[in-house]
């Protein structure tokens, strides 16, 4: 399903935290562009108590191991056949989508939800779609929306340009004890990565800008940590349970390694492609920690899909975009030509998407989670579930900020 793993040149693992950050820029641009022909829909579902009750109980059994995956979210080495997880007939799952432009699936196009620009295309929903044609029974809710910030899990989204109009509301009302699995992007425009993209790779006439916004991202980049425990906190108080799989996304670094280069007021050099480059790095390895520490105290529910900046290296645009040549890039390139695509810049297309999604599926095989989907098909499973999917609450905010995609294309 994935592209490739590796890239000739590109042996070293790049993990990058700058991606998401990307839509700081389209985000802001996103704002002023004209609403998503598509309107946003609200999504609940319905069921009893004792369904979830039922429901939660038949998973744990089914997953099993899951529970001993430890701290590094690694599965044990039981897995089960391939052919049996391409056969998930009768599993039956709740998949919740939430974070910043790049869970959103900025980028891929056919958007509903408003400003929040959810697209169908968007990894959670093609994982989806791939479990759909898999036999699987899969709901998903898509709170994800775009330039969101890691305080939107808590408290409802505004929009930049319309004053005090919510975009949508707090995300963690899209997680319930009825969610089997959250995925997830976000943080990158808590640390200002917009700002950089924007002053040194949009304009390359604002180098002393450019130095700066370097500056308060590497700074902002320490404020990351505790932000992300309370997202683990609301997502938790909503009645996730423990049973159930975080799965946090790494980004693709958005530039290659080109060396290129602004000189500032002062004449002194700025490497903008390697400062971009490091603090990706730098972001991931922060994002590695987070992961760590929450399974030490939730042992094996969070994953960090971290191949995601190896499967990218060299399909990303050059910073010097005069070396561009459009060759198989799997992120959109700064175009001025192509009009009203100026909030896919710097965000990953179709094939960036599906490259996205491979790198989700195999972790999440990896980790067990398929497998658990797997044992579902058991007759002792279906006799333990009761009456199939149970309840699931927490019901979308007065909004309507939740979007449910029934089916993924």
């Amino acid at each position: 399903m994935k592209k490739s793993s590796t890239r000739k040149g590109s042996t070293r693992k790049r993990l990058t935290f700058a991606g998401v950050a990307a839509f700081a820029i389209g985000g802001m641009i996103g704002c002023n562009a004209p609403s998503a022909s598509e309107p946003q829909a609200a999504s609940t579902s319905e069921g009893t108590a004792a369904q979830r009750t039922s429901r939660a109980s038949a998973s744990a059994k089914a997953r099993g191991a899951s529970n001993v995956r430890g701290a590094s979210g690694q599965s044990p080495s039981s897995a089960s056949p391939r052919k049996d997880l391409n056969n998930l007939e009768g599993a039956k799952l709740s998949i919740t989508i939430m974070g910043d432009s790049y869970s959103s699936g900025v980028g891929g196009g056919s958007y509903s939800g408003g400003r929040c620009f959810r697209s169908p295309n968007s990894t959670g929903n093609l994982y989806a779609e791939s479990l759909r044609k898999r036999g699987a029974d899969v709901e998903v809710r898509d709170v994800s929306c775009a330039n969101s910030r890691i305080e939107q899990v808590t408290i409802s989204q505004k929009s930049a340009v319309l004053g005090s109009s919510v975009i949508n509301g707090p995300q963690a009302e899209g997680v319930s004890s009825g969610t089997d699995l959250v995925v997830m992007t976000i943080g990158g425009n808590d640390m200002g990565f917009g700002s950089l993209l924007k002053t040194c790779l949009i304009s390359k006439s604002q180098a002393d800008e450019c130095r700066n916004s370097i500056a308060e991202a590497r700074r902002s980049l320490n404020d990351v940590e505790g932000k992300y425990r309370r997202i683990f906190s609301a997502i938790r108080q909503r009645g996730l349970r423990s049973d159930a799989t975080i799965a946090v996304m790494a980004y693709p670094m958005l530039v290659r390694d080109d060396s290129f280069t602004l000189r500032d007021s002062s004449g002194a050099t700025v490497h903008v492609s390697d400062e971009i480059r490091a603090l990706s790095r730098e972001g991931n390895k922060k994002m590695a920690e987070i992961v760590k520490a929450d399974n030490a105290s939730h042992p094996g529910q969070t994953i960090f899909v971290s191949d995601v900046a190896d499967r990218f290296e060299g399909h990303q645009p050059h910073a010097d975009r005069s070396k561009d040549d459009g060759d198989d890039l799997w992120i959109h390139p700064i175009n001025y030509f192509a009009v009203g695509n100026f909030i896919s810049w710097y965000h990953p297309n179709s094939a960036g998407y599906r490259q996205y999604a491979a790198a989700l599926q195999d972790r999440l095989r990896s980790a067990g989670f398929e497998r658990s989907l797997a044992k579902q098909k058991s007759p002792e499973h279906d006799k333990d579930s009761g009456q199939g999917r149970a309840s699931k609450q927490g019901s979308a905010s007065s909004q309507g900020d939740a979007s449910r995609q029934g089916n993924a294309s």
